[in-house]
Formats: structure tokens, C-alpha cells, sequence
């Protein structure tokens, strides 16, 4: 901003200070109260806490401020859902809900939506949650109390992590650190800490591992500096762990995993991280092939689990027991329990841990030679994958990364330096009484300067905004690693009416991918995304569209292509990916592809009986039969053999029984056989 333009903002600024005032206005409390209801927060205490709160209602009168009133019975409230009293908390929130409506204050009424939203959460029901979220964040966009603003952020971002929405939840995080830093008193510390755990937590799912051990590192130092270490060790400690597990340090993991068992243990308070510590131990001992150690030790989990259910969910550890069972030997009993659990778990769940779960039974059933219901389970899983993927998130949070650094870092500053404010404030103003009658010269000379140079700015920012525009536009249909069409440009093409011919559509997925992003780092993992993608393009016409559909999956749409030449055009797909290594760095990475394909329009149905989308569901299930049946292969649904409306309930459900009962044509190609990786 030029200096003169900052000289009549802050001239303004001096003018309509009271106003501004008045009009945004927060709140009143009773500090002394609230000084009590943060002491309970901070003891942490949940057998105590109720009485204690309960000490607190009693002393309320009807000229306790609103706010305090509401805060108070929501604590309350809460208190009786952890423990189990569901009919009281209901009836609290009820009563509570009708003293903010009266009062019509944002705050009270978004404090006490959230926290109706997060009893229902507690309850398992994250999809009633997510539904209601608004409910609380309309009244929040008129919040003045820091502390709400903190609080309904904070549950909004745990709603759209459940919902694997890591944009959304980032997004919400930032908000609650710009609460935090509106904040001075025995809660800011912690929340700020708080804040930076779930931070940390989402950059781990996201594969940020840097991102997520920086933040990690910060409030390790922040809680040593101010004696927080009791209160937050343990549960630093638990998110590294979990993300050098992820990372493959699985030594790291468990040294960190065993030391915290032993620091557990004995408290009773600690139930819940010590069941995490104990089941992410028989992970790793499961993923590095130790079977029976990790049926010793959550064998052990799965008996204390039992006997505080509230506290940790013993269907969790009983899954992880299935899975060992299958892997020693015990198939049919270790498949029964993971079946029982995945049936249990498909509504309760949220999508991002529901779909790990299928993950992992699709693995048992895959190692027994199940592949049929293999098929199934993999299926399930995309479609959740699916919605996972939508809203291009990765950019997203790529950009709310950097505004959430920026936030953070003025946020310390901030910390710092509010003890000298006050202070300084005062010599500020002493400076504008002085200066104010030269601020009213200043203006009037440059009036008539600053009448020009607007325009001129802002005809320079016509033309700038035309061209950004124009670069948007561009960037919104591409992917931005691989240069590539995205979803959204295939999905505006084939949704909007036009004419279609004899087209096609080939679905490719890269083979074994999470085994190089895992083994080789995420650089090698884009680097064959990006090959990928150039050698595609080499064989692909001009007239053809070749979009990453998502993760390691490619999909070309064929235009004009006679469905004769389609297993030609598939087989010349496999031999490109798989006949040459890729490079990366100094080493070479030799890689396969599966891929599905089949015309568009399939068998000539008409748009109604099988829509593209209908007909893409086809290709990607005759893709998961390739992944099944040895992966390096290309299927392709050459035929109907039956007429539709006969066999359009087999297509959707039983691929497998489809081929069997000859209700379609398919014919598979085999990519080209390659040397051992070394890699």
C-alpha cells in the first residue's frame, strides 16, 4: 500500500473508532466464573468435573451474563454425555439451547449448536453431525468471543477430517489459531498446543510428513518451555510415533510406542492413549510379518478395551486380531471376526477409517484366494476413495499451508509481545494527537494525486485480472502435476450435450504404486506419475482426451475409434508404461499397469439405459478383475451377449457372474514381461 494511502486509512481509522466499537461489541461475561470453568478445564478431571460444574450452576443468578450461563450448562451438558448420561445431556441442551435463543446472541447460539453437534458426534454419528454443521458456523460468522470462535472451528475441522475434507478441516484449524491469538490467559497456551497436535495430525494422513514433525517439533519446545510437557508428552510423542510408522521407521515407531507403554501403564486417566499405544504396536509388529508378537500384545489391548469400551473400541483390536489370525493360519475364524466387524463398521465409521478397514480385509481375502469377494470389498473402497477425491483437496491444502505457516508464525510473535503492547500503545497515541492536524494537510494535497493514480491502478489491474483469469480458467481443467486434463474437464465435456460417435474409454492404474511411494519417497512417486502421463500423451491422437482421473489413475477417452482396434490400442498402452524403466534420480523404476476398457456407447444402449458414467463403472470393474487376477494385464468388455434389461442388474453387481453366465464378451491382453526390480 503507498504511504499516503496508509495515512488516510489509519486518518479514518481515528474517526470511526466508536462507532466500529459499538457496532461490533462482545459479549459479557463474568470474569470470576469464568476463571472457575477454566480451572476445571485445566484439571482435566472427568470424574470431578461434573460436581465441580455443578457448584458452579448453583452460584448462577439471572444476572449472570448469557454467555457464562451458556458455557457453564454446556459444560454440563458434555460432562453427562462422556459419561454416559445421554437422556441429561439432551435434556441440558435443551434448556441451554432455549436461554441463547432468547438472549439472540451469535455467540451463545453457535456454542451451543456445536456443542449439540459434538454429543451427537461422541455417539458415533458422524454423518447426523456433519449435516447439522451449519447450524453452528452461520451464527459463528457474527461471533465476537475468541473463545467460541476457537471452539466450534476446532469441532467444524474434526467433522470434515471424519469426512477425509482435509481442505475444509485445514481451513477451520487456521480459523481456530486466529482465535487463539485473540486470546491472553491459562487457556491460550493449551489450545494453541492443541491446535498444532490436530494440525500435525492432518498433515500425517496427507503424507506431509516434514510439514507435520515441524509442527510436532514446535510444540515440543512450546510445552517445555512452559511446563506443559505433563499434559501434552504423551500425546506428542503418539502422533510421532504414528508418523514414523507411516514413514516405514519402524524401529523409531516401536522404541517410541514401548516407552510410552511403560509411561501408560498405571494411569488410569490414560486408558484411551495407552489402548492407541498397545493396538499401533501390533500394527507394526503386523506390518513387518510379526505375526504372533502382535497377537500377544493385542491380545492384551483387546482385554482392557473390554472393560472400558467408552474409552477405546474393542471392535478395532478385534479386527487387527482377525487379520493376524488369517496370516497364521486361522482363516475361517479370523475372517468372521474382520467380516463382523467391516458389517458393523459401514455406517458407524467415518469414510477416511472405514475405508483402511476395507483396505486391510480385501488383503485377508486377496492371501486366501477369495478374489470374488476381493473384488467386492475393492469396489466398495474406490467408491469411498471417490469422494475423498473430489474438490481437487490437495491443492487446497497446499494453499492453506502456507496461509496456516503465516498465521502461526505472527501468532508466536503476537505471544511475545503482548506483555509490552499496552505501552506501547499509549506512546502511539500520543504520536497521533500530534500528528492528527498534519494528517488533514496531507490529505487535502494528495486528493487529487491519489484521484489519478487510482485509475491508473486500477486499469492496470483490469488487464492483470483478465490475464489471471484466463491462467485460472486453464489451471481449473488441468492437473497441476502432471499437466494433464483433469476429472473436472472430462466430466463438463460429457455433460454437457453433445454428439457422440463411436468412442471408448480406457481406465489405467498404475500397479503396486503405494509400494513406491512407500519404499521410494514421494519425489519417485511423482516422477512416474509424470512419465506416465508423457508416454500416454506419445501414444495417444490428437483428437483423444487424456485425463488423471485421480491418484495413479489414468483414463483416456477414445473419440472415433472403430471397437475392433480397442485391444490394439490397449495392448499399445501396456507396452509403453511396462516396456522401459522410468528414471528417477539415479535409479530406474520398472512399473506396470492394469487398465479396463471398453465403447462408448456400449452394445449402441442409448444414454438412458447406460449413461458414460454407467459405462465407466464397467471399465473400472473389469480393471479391478486385471488388478485381481495378476495386475500388467488389459480388460476389455467387448460384447453384450444378452439383452440389457435382462442382465442390467448382473453388470452392476456381479462381474464375475456376468462373464461366467456369458451375459458379456471379455477379452484380456497381457503387458509386457519385465525384469526383477531392484528398487
Amino acid at each position: 500500500m503507498p504511504r499516503f494511502f496508509f495515512l488516510i486509512a489509519l486518518l479514518f481509522g481515528l474517526l470511526l473508532t466508536s462507532v466500529s466499537a459499538q457496532e461490533t461489541s462482545v459479549p459479557a461475561v463474568d470474569q470470576a466464573i469464568e476463571d472457575r470453568l477454566d480451572a476445571v478445564l485445566n484439571a482435566a478431571n472427568i470424574e470431578t468435573s461434573l460436581e465441580q460444574l455443578t457448584e458452579i450452576r448453583n452460584d448462577l443468578t439471572d444476572e449472570t451474563p448469557v454467555m457464562t450461563r451458556v458455557r457453564t450448562l454446556s459444560y454440563i451438558a458434555l460432562d453427562h454425555a462422556y459419561l454416559g448420561n445421554q437422556k441429561q445431556a439432551a435434556e441440558q441442551i435443551e434448556e441451554v439451547r432455549r436461554i441463547a435463543e432468547r438472549s439472540g446472541l451469535p455467540d451463545a447460539r453457535a456454542e451451543v449448536e456445536a456443542t449439540a453437534l459434538l454429543i451427537i458426534a461422541m455417539q458415533g454419528k458422524i454423518s447426523e453431525a456433519m449435516a447439522n454443521i451449519n447450524d453452528a458456523l452461520i451464527p459463528l460468522e457474527k461471533a465476537q468471543i475468541p473463545r467460541v470462535k476457537y471452539f466450534v472451528n476446532n469441532f467444524a475441522a474434526y467433522l470434515y477430517q471424519q469426512r477425509s475434507q482435509f481442505d475444509r478441516a485445514l481451513e477451520h484449524l487456521i480459523y481456530a489459531a486466529d482465535a487463539v491469538a485473540e486470546t491472553d490467559d491459562s487457556r491460550t497456551l493449551i489450545r494453541l498446543l492443541s491446535t498444532k497436535l490436530q494440525i500435525a495430525n492432518l498433515y500425517g494422513q496427507q503424507k506431509n510428513y516434514d510439514l507435520a514433525l515441524e509442527q510436532l517439533d514446535d510444540a515440543t519446545r512450546i510445552a517445555e518451555e512452559n511446563n506443559l510437557m505433563t499434559e501434552f508428552g504423551a500425546s506428542i510423542a503418539l502422533e510421532r510415533a504414528y508418523i514414523e510408522s507411516d514413514r516405514k521407521n519402524f524401529d523409531v515407531a516401536l522404541s517410541i510406542y514401548k516407552r510410552l507403554r511403560d509411561q501408560l501403564k498405571d494411569d488410569p486417566d490414560s486408558v484411551n492413549q495407552y489402548l492407541t499405544v498397545l493396538n499401533n504396536m501390533g500394527d507394526v509388529d503386523i506390518r513387518i510379518g510379526r505375526y504372533e508378537d502382535a497377537r500377544k500384545v493385542l491380545q492384551d489391548a483387546y482385554a482392557v478395551a473390554k472393560l472400558n469400551p467408552q474409552q477405546y473400541n474393542p471392535d478395532v483390536i478385534q479386527f487387527n486380531l482377525g487379520y493376524v489370525d488369517v496370516f497364521l493360519g486361522d482363516v475361517e475364524q479370523g475372517l468372521a471376526a474382520m467380516r463382523e466387524i467391516v458389517d458393523n463398521a459401514r455406517d458407524s465409521w467415518s469414510p477416511a477409517e472405514f475405508e483402511g478397514l476395507l483396505g486391510e480385509y480385501a488383503e485377508a481375502l486377496v492371501h486366501v484366494g477369495m478374489h470374488d469377494e476381493a473384488i467386492e470389498v475393492l469396489l466398495e473402497q474406490r467408491e469411498l476413495r471417490e469422494e475423498a477425491y473430489k474438490g481437487d483437496q490437495q491443492k487446497s491444502i497446499a494453499e492453506l499451508q502456507n496461509l496456516y505457516d503465516s498465521k502461526d508464525k505472527a501468532l508466536q510473535i503476537e505471544l511475545l509481545s503482548q506483555k509490552n503492547e499496552l505501552n506501547q500503545q499509549l506512546i502511539e497515541n500520543e504520536s497521533q494527537k500530534r500528528t492528527i492536524l498534519t494528517l488533514f494537510i496531507v490529505v487535502a494535497i494528495f486528493a487529487v494525486i491519489s484521484v489519478i493514480l487510482l485509475y491508473r491502478a486500477a486499469r492496470r489491474s483490469n488487464r492483470e485480472l483478465k490475464v489471471a483469469n484466463s491462467r485460472l480458467a486453464e489451471q481449473s481443467v488441468r492437473d497441476p502435476l502432471t499437466g494433464l486434463l483433469n476429472r473436472r474437464a472430462l466430466q463438463e465435456k460429457l455433460r454437457t450435450p453433445h454428439e457422440v460417435g463411436h468412442d471408448a474409454m480406457l481406465l489405467l492404474d498404475v500397479d503396486h504404486f503405494k509400494r513406491i511411494n512407500d519404499n521410494l519417497g514421494h519425489a519417485a512417486g511423482d516422477d512416474v506419475l509424470v512419465e506416465v502421463s508423457k508416454r500416454l500423451l506419445q501414444v495417444s491422437r490428437e483428437s483423444d482426451l487424456v485425463v488423471r482421473w485421480g491418484g495413479e489413475e489414468f483414463l483416456i477417452y477414445l473419440t472415433n475409434t472403430e471397437q475392433s482396434k480397442l485391444p490394439v490400442m490397449a495392448k499399445r498402452m501396456l507396452d509403453v508404461i511396462g516396456s522401459t524403466p522410468i528414471q528417477s534420480g539415479d535409479r530406474e523404476i520398472w512399473i506396470t499397469a492394469t487398465a479396463g476398457f471398453i465403447s462408448y456407447p456400449f452394445a449402441d444402449l442409448h444414454e438412458n439405459q447406460m449413461d458414460w458414467e454407467e459405462t465407466l463403472q464397467l471399465a473400472d470393474m473389469v480393471l479391478y478383475a486385471g488388478k485381481v487376477h495378476g495386475r500388467n494385464q488389459a480388460w476389455g468388455v467387448m460384447a453384450l451377449n444378452k439383452p440389457f434389461a435382462e442382465v442390467q442388474t448382473l453388470l452392476e453387481t456381479d462381474l464375475p457372474g456376468a462373464i461366467e453366465q456369458d451375459a458379456i464378451s471379455v477379452e484380456i491382453l497381457h503387458g509386457p514381461e519385465q525384469p526383477k526390480n531392484d528398487s
